[in-house]
């Protein structure tokens, strides 16, 4: 049988050991508790950069949607500004003969074909250079330096008996005698483009769709 002190030797290894064991998982719990503490910290210092980055978003977006609301009432303002504002006179209703319209952007000085051209021609008749004359006069005194555009237009019956092939070609070709007229009578022609519209923008009638409409761009 096993003495006394024999046992006694073996129960404080059989401690030793639990201890040690114990004192291992204890240092375990430790390191995973510290490493949790860790991540904890990090994911809190994220959530913190996150607000922040949200707090900042939201005053940029306010900001700038009272940017937009100021500059909308500014906006507003100009136009009613604009609108409220009387259109300059121009010396181009004083002519016979010819219609004028005009808003803040254009001057639009019509001048009726027949007047110009006899039918399917383009050369200018002799009556029809007296008020060419008064509008070339007219775009050298008071729009010296505006951009004119020269635009020719027909009516919608198609070419028949003519050298032209079709309302197209004849419509630039008119825009472009009025144009070389305008351009002797000292309009300059680097300020001056000619277009043919065709018989695509019809008016109220064959005769005023025949037409040269000369305008005089105030701004673009």
């Amino acid at each position: 049988m096993m003495d006394k002190g024999v046992r006694l030797v073996y129960g404080v290894v059989g401690l030793l050991g639990l201890s040690l064991l114990v004192g291992c998982e204890s240092g375990q719990l430790v390191e995973e508790r510290d490493a949790l503490w860790a991540q904890n910290e990090e994911l809190q210092q994220e959530l913190t950069t996150a607000r922040e980055e949200r707090d900042a978003a939201l005053a940029d977006r306010d900001r700038l949607s009272g940017e937009v609301e100021r500059l909308q009432d500014e906006l507003e303002k100009r136009q009613i500004t604009i609108a409220a504002q009387p259109q300059p006179a121009n010396a181009f209703r004083g002519i016979e003969g010819v219609e004028t319209t005009q808003t803040d952007k254009r001057i639009t000085v019509r001048v009726p074909g027949d007047v110009l051209f006899a039918p399917g021609k383009t050369d200018l008749k002799d009556s029809a250079r007296k008020t060419l004359d008064k509008i070339a006069q007219v775009i050298k005194s008071d729009y010296p330096h505006n951009k004119i555009r020269v635009e020719g237009y027909t009516d919608t019956d198609p070419i028949r008996k003519s050298k032209w092939a079709d309302n197209l070609e004849l419509s630039l070709e008119r825009a472009a005698a009025v144009h070389r007229y305008l351009q002797k009578q000292g309009v300059h022609a680097d300020r001056m483009e000619a277009v043919g519209l065709g018989e695509w923008h019809p008016r109220s009638s064959k005769a005023s769709s025949r037409r040269v409409e000369i305008v005089v761009v105030l701004r673009e």
